[in-house]
């Protein structure tokens, strides 16, 4: 390379590069572990909504104000690709994909940001209307209660006049799917058709296609949006189904699946609840509709956190919360920020392991809370 060019490509860099405008930015998902490991050091119970009350300055209430139906024209579709491209230059569009965390905490959910267009779009067989809904596989049921859920408020709440009829472009759907059926009900109240990718040609011409913004995104926030399509979602999931008020309901994963997180000691713990009267529930054994009424009729709720404890916000704002009593190393940022939105209260035990001495430790917590009322 030219010795004169080096010089002063080297010199510019010596005079015009400064320092950053902000060498340490502040993550509030480190300081929300940084704060977490206090709590589980000192490994004494804490009372939930000051636990709850910690994420006050990192995370807000509200993530995102009213989300929008967002109208594009002339986009092209192309089947798993978890996106719509703009029909004039090939790029993403964005809120049509499906994506994680805060922006600066990305993890990309297609490999494909941009593609080369050979042809026109309008060459291409067309949809003149369409709904797009990026995120729609409920093959983890806690992804389904969030992330799926967050996409779905225009079927559950007050729905457009324009949605009526509209064919639905289902972006990541497994037709294996057991959860996809709850879908195709909410589908068909709303005289809504669904597209599964394999029906369709190998690319597509949306003439207009809407989009639903999120009501929710993981380690970023939660809103009241989608709590009250949770609580709509519930409803129709329950309907005519009524459980019996339960006064203590233990949430147990001793029956779970060898792949997935287990409990030790648990089993022990759970036999020494029975002793208390308390109702040992294994929630993934039961239907979605008896879920939800049994979530709903329990004035307790205890258990190691997990995936079940999002259907917590199948509760309606306005009916009688459950006093909850969470155990566990290191519950969830999002089902913590699910918690503080809901204003539960009751304890957070932190613990990396069951024993059968934590069913005296419950009952006096829950004597505790009694004698404050």
């Amino acid at each position: 390379m030219n010795e004169q060019l080096q010089a002063d490509s080297e010199l510019a860099a010596a005079s015009w590069l400064r320092d950053p405008l902000n060498p340490d930015p502040f993550d509030p998902l480190a300081e929300w572990f940084r704060i977490h490991a206090e709590i589980a050091a000192a490994a004494q119970p804490i009372r939930l909504p000051k636990l709850l009350g910690k994420l006050d300055g990192l995370y807000p209430d509200e993530w995102t104000a009213e989300p929008q139906l967002l109208e594009y024209r002339d986009v092209l579709w192309l089947p798993d690709r978890g996106c719509l491209f703009h029909g004039g230059n090939g790029r993403a569009l964005p809120w049509t994909a499906f994506s994680r965390f805060p922006r600066q905490r990305q993890l990309p959910q297609q490999s494909i940001h941009r593609i080369e267009l050979s042809r026109p779009v309008p060459s291409f067989p067309r949809l003149e209307q369409a709904l797009w809904l990026p995120r729609v596989n409920g093959a983890v049921f806690g992804e389904w209660l969030t992330e799926v859920l967050a996409f779905l408020w225009p079927l559950l709440l007050k729905s457009p006049q324009e949605l009526v009829g509209l064919p639905v472009l289902l972006g990541d759907a497994d037709s294996e799917d057991p959860l996809l059926a709850v879908l195709h009900r909410l589908m068909r109240a709303q005289h809504l058709t669904p597209l599964l990718n394999h029906h369709l040609p190998a690319a597509l011409h949306l003439e207009r296609v809407l989009v639903p913004q999120p009501s929710l995104r993981l380690h970023a926030g939660t809103s009241s949006v989608w709590w009250r399509s949770a609580v709509a979602l519930g409803d129709q999931l329950a309907a005519g189904v009524e459980a019996e008020p339960v006064d203590k309901l233990y949430l147990s994963r001793s029956a779970l699946p060898d792949d997935r997180r287990r409990i030790p000691g648990e089993a022990e713990l759970e036999l020494a609840l029975e002793a208390s009267g308390w109702m040992i529930w294994h929630p993934q054994q039961q239907p979605l509709q008896v879920q939800v009424a049994a979530l709903r009729a329990a004035r307790v709720i205890a258990g190691f956190h997990g995936a079940a404890w999002h259907g917590l916000g199948w509760i309606d704002p306005e009916a009688p919360k459950p006093r909850l009593l969470v155990l566990g190393d290191r519950p969830s940022l999002d089902l913590m920020l699910q918690l503080r939105l809901q204003r539960f209260e009751g304890w957070y035990v932190p613990c990396q392991e069951a024993t059968a001495g934590q069913a005296e430790l419950l009952e006096s917590l829950l004597a505790d809370a009694a004698a404050s009322e």
